[in-house]
């Protein structure tokens, strides 16, 4: 076992890689963006509301049986699972991980080891102790199971020693300055008495729906395709839940939650609803939204491997020609935060100001005609080498704003000379185009697409690595086919250096370097605004980065990390 423990982690903002990226209070009556307050901004912990009997929440789409193994998408999937089940560490309201199984967390100086003890007395709802074997029995069942999400993240855990039942010590293959967030934030923790036995967790049918946890939640009762009722674990070792009882009800489609909403069928929507419905839901008496910075992602991606997205002065021309002010404004309606041409979003402590994300349609054409594009046959499309500068930009059908976006873009990039053609296809032919397999070492087919990334990783800047690297092991997420010595090179030093003034000059750098090789185009990061009737419940927090519908906007303020 490594020794030599000296730093705690939890609380520290060196530490921790969500929460430093805003510093943005879940009180806060302003618009990240600098627009029009924010409407129904989360109460404080002292106004949090008493206990509810009950509350209905609205979905849209079935999210399975809600293990580990079987819910269905990151979100709401995930939120709704770890109702049931607890992570060593939970994010508080600014996102930064702190200790909530555990009772403290360290890790050791060369940044390979963290050592977790755990918090005295806390069960699983079935009445069994929670152990530190339990935990070692997690990382290994993962590992051994595969579960994209939970395998990935536990992925740099070479070994875990348990030298007591309260103590457990996590063996990394190299610093992970990440771990925390990722990991120890991420992971649910397995009873070991209940699933060492199933060998088969993609398929297994337990005989009853609950789903043994330590959390706040117990699912008592699902009717697939219609409804999930939880009850409260009253014995909860943070403090027994403000609401008693949870409904969540599943609906057709966003319109059908929203007339559910204002007919007072339903408490809250689970899905953060349209910029549209903001002034509109807002305006109806019992109904307060609660708005914030969601870290998610809407961009440009291409095929920089094939032309004429090789040439980066056409990249170049593309950044300059979108006017990222007229996307927020005219599709987001104010809601969203333009993006920055080096990644990471400008409220953070991580950005560099030194990022210059310029619109310059002027300097877009001279880029182009500088490299010889130029429209000889007066249709307004220019032509590179003897090609047309026309390609194909695909969005997903089922994501309006994302198809909205396209458009505009289209329109922009038109104004250049380039004919950017808007495909609306479904989802899963969008994805299979852009991550086939979601594997980048599969290729890719594709011209241009609008893309997204979720909250995650917008809010670890850690995983900045992982969009630019060449190496597919590394750059997992790079879906582009981008190519830059530097930023391997980057990208692996980043993975292995702890906080410090070094790390922020990588990430400095590795900013500068996106904004002038452009992988991508980040053109928003849109807001998250969340509809609830605060008549029933006035209790939900803001999370930066992940929204109000987290388990510690239904416990009592003083139970809240």
């Amino acid at each position: 076992m490594k020794t030599g423990f000296r730093r705690t982690v939890g609380g520290l903002a060196a530490l921790t890689l969500a929460g430093a990226l805003t510093g943005c209070s879940p009180a806060a009556s302003s618009s990240p963006t600098g627009g029009s307050p924010t409407t129904g901004a989360s109460p404080t912990p002292t106004e949090a509301a008493g206990p509810v009997e009950s509350l209905r929440m609205a979905i849209v789409g079935d999210e399975g049986s809600l293990n580990p193994y079987t819910y269905v998408t990151g979100f709401p999937g995930w939120n709704l699972l770890m109702l049931q089940y607890d992570s060593l560490m939970h994010v508080n309201v600014d996102g930064v991980p702190q200790p909530w199984l555990a009772d403290s967390v360290e890790v050791s100086d060369d940044g390979t080891a963290y050592t977790v003890t755990l918090k005295d007395g806390i069960e699983f709802n079935d009445g069994e102790a929670l152990s530190s074997a339990d935990v070692a029995f997690t990382v290994s069942y993962f590992q051994a199971n595969t579960q994209s999400r939970f395998t990935r993240a536990l992925r740099s855990v070479e070994s875990v020693d348990t030298p007591d039942d309260a103590t457990i010590v996590f063996n990394l293959t190299g610093p992970n300055p990440s771990f925390p967030l990722r990991t120890l934030a991420d992971v649910p923790i397995l009873p070991e008495h209940v699933w060492e036995d199933v060998t088969t967790p993609a398929e297994h049918v337990f005989e009853s729906p609950t789903n043994v946890g330590t959390g706040p939640y117990v699912l008592v009762e699902r009717t697939p395709e219609q409804f999930y009722r939880f009850e409260a674990n009253e014995d909860y070792f943070a403090g027994a839940p403000a609401v008693s009882e949870l409904l969540v009800i599943q609906f057709a489609d966003d319109a059908g939650t929203v007339a559910a909403l204002r007919g007072e069928e339903v408490d809250m929507i689970v899905r953060p609803v349209a910029p549209e419905q903001i002034s509109i839901l807002s305006a109806v008496s019992g109904i307060k939204i609660n708005q914030g910075p969601q870290y998610t992602t809407d961009m440009i991606n291409y095929d920089v491997t094939k032309a004429p997205f090789n040439r980066i002065e056409v990249r170049q021309a593309i950044s300059l020609a979108v006017d990222r002010q007229d996307l927020v404004d005219t599709v987001y309606l104010g809601g969203a935060t333009p993006g920055s041409a080096g990644w990471i979003h400008p409220s953070s402590p991580r950005f560099n100001d030194a990022v210059e994300t310029v619109y310059d349609l002027d300097a877009a054409i001279a880029l182009l005609e500088g490299i010889g594009a130029t429209d000889s046959d007066g249709d307004d499309v220019r032509e590179l080498d003897g090609e047309p500068l026309v390609v194909e930009l695909i969005s997903p059908s089922n994501n309006s704003l994302r198809l909205r976006v396209a458009e505009l873009v289209r329109e922009m990039l038109l104004e250049a000379g380039i004919d950017a053609q808007v495909a609306s296809v479904e989802q899963a032919t969008w994805e299979a185009k852009v991550w086939p397999d979601f594997d980048v070492s599969n290729g890719r087919d594709y011209d241009m697409a609008i893309w997204g990334w979720s909250a995650p990783v917008q809010a670890d800047p850690g995983q900045i690595g992982q969009l630019v690297h060449s190496d597919p092991a590394i750059g997992s997420l790079n879906l582009t086919g981008f190519a830059n010595d530097r930023a391997d090179e980057l990208a692996e030093e980043l993975g292995v250096t702890a906080e410090g003034p070094r790390r922020q000059e990588i990430l400095d750098e590795m900013q500068l370097l996106i904004a002038e090789e452009l992988p991508f185009v980040l053109l928003l990061y849109p807001d998250g605004a969340y509809a609830y009737r605060s008549d029933v419940y006035d209790g939900w927090q803001f999370i930066t980065g992940l929204g109000i519908v987290d388990k510690t906007s239904l416990l009592p303020a003083e139970a809240r990390p």
